[in-house]
């Protein structure tokens, strides 16, 4: 449906809720008006999602990439507890792929540990504002 259809749908979804109204039938009103709310949140959802999460100058009070790993990670943890009394295969599979992600992120982890470390190497951190400690800018 593009974007022309669901602006159509939306007018006829009020004027059918206004109509209902009118002549005094509040629950197929109230449905309608509910229809309307329904259509407006899956628009809400579909809108591309680009907004940064990692810290950076152009996203100063984004995430660390360390905390970021940490916490997922600390998430994954939580949601594989909750499943794991469930003996069906299909279950211990998804099981196992938590465990294996918790794993990845906990690399992650070390790793941009290990960058933080080398990249003190180069000078202090100004944080995400400051001058660049590599790249462009940094001279």
């Amino acid at each position: 449906m593009n974007t022309d259809e669901i602006k159509l749908l939306k007018k006829h979804i009020t004027v059918e809720q206004d109509r209902m109204q009118r002549c005094g039938s509040t629950g197929l009103a109230e449905l309608w008006g509910n229809a309307l709310k329904l259509i407006e949140q899956l628009e809400t959802q579909a809108q591309p999602r680009n907004t940064p999460i990692l810290m950076s100058a152009t996203n100063p009070n984004g995430w660390k990439l360390e905390d970021i790993a940490l916490q997922l990670a600390s998430e994954m943890v939580e949601k594989d507890m909750r499943i794991q009394a469930d003996k069906r295969p299909q279950v211990m599979i998804a099981s196992k792929n938590n465990k294996e992600i918790i794993d990845l992120f906990h690399d992650v982890h070390v790793k941009q540990l290990l960058n933080v470390a080398l990249f003190s190497e180069l000078g202090p951190d100004q944080g995400p504002t400051g001058k660049p400690r590599a790249g462009a800018g940094h001279e």
